[in-house]
């Protein structure tokens, strides 16, 4: 019996102990990747406190406070795999029990979807796409980003799914496959889209085969494609009548060669030491193996073309952000998928060493930068003690700047973006007073804010910077133009030592990461 049959020819795996090994190791990976969230109530990643305050007014909203700030108000859009089952699970636990929860799946998501799909494109367990936990904490996941990482867990099943029905039944696919769409659509379209184009290459490639055999028909390349638009019809229909579609298609600037830093997204921790180290050392493995690996039908069209779509896309697509860093999980997602490497016993024990300690070092990374985290959280908690329910706060930061240099990794993923924008959040959470940038954007979230509280509001914009406060509020801009008469206290968070002295506002509660200040009415 060979222990590394699991990464090389099947069969050699033709025992128990193979298949133990895969349980073992799939055991150890869910631990590791799960021990971060027991150690932090409020994880530092960007969105998930915006994120989590919206399904704590969607799942209470009676709430005598928020009920007057905030409005449920259910519509077709793209995004609400997380607010469906958030409303339903803060329902009955804890907010930061299911908070975390939530955040967790959608972390495991894209793992999951990895190994099903593996499973069977290749007809067994291997230890290969367990290796894709090196990727599950990536750039993306510090992001936030949950419902884009949940579709594409979804896709990854929903296309390993096709590939088991479409051997059976045609139109069983076909049923099956349309109602998957539509469930992938709801959680996001970027799911939609790796779903396409995974199904999409592989029946390229049985249309390919069946050419080179001089089996094709006009006839079967017609079912083909019309079996293929009525899979993916609900998606455009869905798609055609949300609000998302309406507008034009504002297209954002393209990168350049800050791409070549978006190609370590999949690797992608605080720590640039670490995101160099885990993906180079992925890359000289992945390199090493091309050649020795057997690849899922389409997977090279599929590959090809992300890579493709990762070079050309801009920054931003309409309200979608970060569109190039996203496709660049997406290969490495797919890689991981679509690839089966074949080795003897020693290359899979060095390639199986080499991600175990990759996946343990990276937990153990991420712990103690969560644990680092308690402190900011008990200063914001410190600061708005005072806040009472519906008051308006205005949440500005002490150092400007969406990209920022600091010591602390917990708030910065290096190169990208800042991750604290959205610990004003807490407010809602635990005050219940009105934060003014909650994520209620009618395109893409189903929750509105009332009339009374709409124009001090932004849904998709960020902490207003400390010297706004220092300046005339009259020519402010946006939503806190005359903030002095719209809003009750101003939490400044990354605040600088020694703490401003701001014309108008009187200091309530000071604390190393944040200080809460009441605004002193005009005469």
């Amino acid at each position: 019996m060979n222990p590394a049959g699991a990464f090389s020819d099947p069969r050699t795996a033709d025992g128990r102990w193979p298949d133990l090994l895969w349980w073992l190791a799939a055991l150890a990976l869910a631990v590791a990747l799960a021990v971060p969230f027991l150690l932090v109530d409020v994880p530092p990643v960007l969105d998930y406190p915006n994120h989590l305050a919206r399904l704590f007014v969607l799942a209470h909203p009676d709430d005598p406070a928020l009920s007057q700030i905030y409005a449920p108000h259910w519509r077709i859009v793209p995004n609400l795999g997380i607010d469906l089952l958030g409303t339903a699970l803060l329902k009955v636990m804890p907010v930061h029990v299911g908070g975390r929860l939530l955040l967790a799946l959608s972390m495991f998501a894209p793992v999951i979807g990895v190994v099903v799909y593996h499973r069977v494109a290749f007809g067994r367990f291997a230890l290969w796409p367990l290796a894709s936990g090196v990727m599950a904490t990536n750039g993306i996941f510090h992001l936030g980003f949950m419902n884009f990482l949940l579709s594409l867990g979804l896709a990854l099943l929903a296309a390993t799914t096709w590939r088991m029905l479409r051997r059976r039944s045609r139109w069983l696919a076909t049923v099956v496959g349309a109602l998957l769409v539509t469930a992938i659509f709801f959680t996001h379209l970027f799911g939609v889209i790796l779903f396409a184009m995974l199904i999409g290459a592989e029946e390229a490639v049985r249309l390919w085969r069946c050419w080179r055999s001089r089996l094709l028909t006009s006839g079967e390349v017609i079912k083909t494609a019309a079996q293929l638009a009525l899979v993916l019809s609900p998606a455009a229909v869905l798609f055609a009548l949300c609000p998302l579609a309406q507008g034009h298609a504002s297209i954002g600037a393209w990168r350049g060669l800050q791409k070549i830093w978006a190609l370590f997204t999949p690797a992608m921790s605080t720590s640039v030491g670490l995101t160099l180290v885990t993906g180079i050392a992925v890359f000289c493995v992945v390199t090493l193996l091309w050649r020795r690996a057997r690849w899922a039908p389409g997977a090279w069209l599929v590959l090809g073309a992300l890579a493709m779509a990762f070079v050309l896309a801009p920054s931003t697509i309409k309200n979608g952000t970060f569109v190039d860093v996203r496709l660049g999980l997406m290969i490495g997602l797919v890689l991981f998928a679509t690839m089966d490497p074949r080795l003897d016993r020693r290359g899979a024990i060095v390639v199986g060493l080499i991600f175990a300690a990759l996946i343990g070092i990276r937990s153990l990374y991420i712990s103690s930068t969560w644990i680092a985290h308690r402190g900011d959280l008990a200063d914001i908690r410190s600061a708005i003690a005072s806040v009472e329910p519906g008051a308006k706060v205005l949440v500005a930061r002490g150092q400007p700047g969406n990209v920022m240099e600091t010591p602390k990794p917990a708030r910065s993923l290096p190169g990208v973006y800042r991750l604290d924008g959205h610990l004003g959040a807490m407010l809602a959470i635990e005050r219940k007073a009105f934060w003014p940038l909650m994520f209620a954007d009618p395109s893409q979230q189903p929750l509105d804010i009332r009339p009374a509280y709409k124009a001090i509001s932004a849904s998709l914009d960020e902490p207003v910077d400390l010297p706004y406060l220092q300046t005339d509020d009259s020519v402010a801009p946006g939503y806190i133009r005359n903030w002095r008469s719209h809003f009750d206290r101003v939490l400044l968070i990354d605040a600088p030592t020694p703490l401003p002295v701001i014309d108008g506002l009187a200091l309530v509660q000071a604390t190393p990461y944040a200080a809460l200040y009441r605004v002193i009415p005009k005469p």
